[in-house]
């Protein structure tokens, strides 16, 4: 398949580079402290895991949600929001 022509002008993807730096450090023995793309350097908690195995196994988790989501999530950030920044959703 060939890629477009516009496509090749761009720069490349820079967490990719970055990776790809870190990578190398590693290789020389460097100790790296990653402060990228929020890669935890902690293990997810047992019951985040177990929650998620949960709802993954949820056969109503397993279709499209509507297009205009869940009531309830919408209302819960618009919530969040105006606690946190004064901001009315």
């Amino acid at each position: 398949m060939k890629i477009a022509d516009r496509l090749t002008t761009l720069p490349p993807y820079l967490f990719a580079r970055i990776e790809q730096k870190i990578e190398e450090l590693k290789e020389k023995k460097v100790d790296v402290i990653s402060l990228g793309i929020g890669d935890p350097d902690l293990p997810t908690p047992p019951h985040i895991v177990q929650k998620l195995i949960e709802q993954a196994n949820n056969p109503e988790n397993h279709r499209y949600p509507s297009s205009a989501g869940m009531m309830a999530f919408r209302r819960a950030v618009a919530d969040w929001y105006q606690r946190r920044f004064q901001v009315e959703l």
